[in-house]
């Protein structure tokens, strides 16, 4: 075999390696946009079966009972990708659901669906109702309601505890679910639409289960320095998601710092 063709052989060999390497970087976050049902929506897909992807929830600079501005969280927390995490009261600054960060719950509520993830990416929804115990789950967060479940589109409204009639009107939203594939899919609508569409637009991209997260003014969704939905107000927590443990092990300090002091003043 001549010279020009071994050359050519290891230089094809070496741009296969480049482009594989290229594409299993950059598959596992995958940013799309679809149009569904009538309606344009933004979809990050996460590979959860790549074990250096890390998803972790994450709160605002100063802790339970303060806020911060979606840019800024970004800057500290430096994601591959972020979206809205739960509700949240907006005079005390309080969400209303479960939150686990890093194994540690960092915040009691009472409501909503728990969104858990295991050290090992696995993706669960647990049913809403009562004190639950997060052992053995390094991220939770309660939102809701639920969308989909076992690959059936409804809307469980009143039973995971909300009550509100103004969650059910149309909003902007944000959504989470999980494929078959084990593929997360962090989800935003920014034009208004009904949560029943919201579910059958989960079910369209196939998700076997979903929920709800928070939408209206706290809708956000940030991809590989793109942000595809800006809130119009300061935020209290998110889900955020890390290429590497390397990039994870660096920010993990920031994910949950201290929660103000009692009769403190949140400045963010």
């Amino acid at each position: 075999m001549n010279r020009t063709i071994i050359s050519a052989i290891l230089a094809a060999g070496i741009l296969l390696s480049i482009q594989d390497m290229g594409h299993a970087g950059s598959s596992s976050i995958a940013y799309t946009k679809k149009w569904l049902r009538n309606t344009p929506v933004h979809v990050v897909t996460v590979n959860l079966n790549d074990p250096d992807i890390v998803v972790s929830t994450a709160i605002a600079r100063r802790g339970i009972g303060s806020s911060e501005g979606f840019g800024s969280m970004l800057s500290r927390l430096s994601p591959a990708a972020a979206i809205t995490g739960t509700y949240f009261c907006l005079n005390s600054l309080v969400p209303v659901g479960d939150i686990v960060v890093d194994g540690r719950t960092v915040n009691t509520g009472s409501v909503g669906t728990g969104i858990c993830f295991t050290p090992d990416n696995i993706l669960e929804f647990k049913p809403a109702g009562g004190r639950r115990d997060w052992t053995g789950y390094q991220s939770v967060v309660c939102s809701g309601p639920n969308l989909v479940r076992n690959r059936i589109a409804y809307v469980t409204k009143r039973m995971e505890g909300f009550t509100s009639e103004s969650l059910y009107r149309k909003a902007s939203r944000t959504a989470v679910g999980i494929t078959k594939a084990n593929k997360m899919l962090l989800v935003s609508v920014n034009q208004p639409i009904y949560m029943g569409t919201l579910a059958k637009i989960m079910k369209d991209l196939g998700a076997v289960n979903a929920a709800n997260l928070d939408g209206g003014t706290s809708t956000a969704l940030y991809c590989k320095g793109r942000v595809l939905s800006h809130p119009g107000r300061k935020l209290t927590n998110l889900i955020v998601v890390y290429e590497s443990q390397k990039k994870f092990a660096a920010v993990r300090h920031r994910l949950a710092p201290s929660p103000v002091a009692s009769g403190g003043n949140p400045r963010s």
